[in-house]
């Protein structure tokens, strides 16, 4: 109980700065004082994302540090990782099967496919509804699987002892 509600929080406060990191580059940007550190922001984010003008997000009169979909990803996340302890216990959380994955990414995959191929123009509403789907959705998937990865790595086994790795012509 005590691995689970640590793992939480250390995921709760991770995914809320990465959230502000994002909304915090165009805010320095548009301050004279921190405009070298909203290029270092975006910099930092550039790897991870395209952050093209046209399909990003603006406030504080510059785009947010990733596009649209990516912000609905990451904000989704953040919302999910809020919801979850009301929607799942972080005891008995068992993870989802294959089937919820599949919900949570296909929208957003179609909508990429279908972008990708030409079939049809995707809309910054399109991108963040679709990516707000999948990021809400994920931490049902991420969270159960930390807190288990987590008090794995942390417990030790009870049974553990040097004489039973020993085969029976070594005892």
């Amino acid at each position: 109980m005590r691995f689970a509600r640590i793992t939480y929080a250390v995921i709760l406060s991770g995914t809320a700065a990465w959230c502000a990191l994002i909304v915090l580059a165009p805010a320095a940007s548009s301050s004279a004082a921190f405009v070298a550190f909203g290029g270092i922001l975006y910099a930092f984010f550039s790897p991870l994302c395209h952050q093209i003008d046209a399909r990003s997000f603006h406030l504080f009169g510059g785009p947010l540090a990733v596009c649209g979909r990516c912000s609905a990803i990451y904000f989704g996340f953040l919302c999910g990782t809020v919801a979850y302890p009301f929607a799942s216990s972080l005891i008995r959380g068992g993870r989802p099967g294959r089937m919820f994955l599949l919900v949570a990414v296909v929208p957003m995959l179609l909508d990429v496919v279908l972008e990708v191929t030409g079939i049809h123009e995707s809309s910054n509403a399109l991108r963040a509804v679709t990516g707000a789907w999948f990021g809400t959705l994920l931490p049902f998937l991420v969270i159960p699987g930390a807190v288990e990865g987590v008090s794995q790595l942390l417990t030790k086994p009870n049974s553990y002892s040097i004489q039973s790795e020993k085969g029976p012509i070594d005892a």
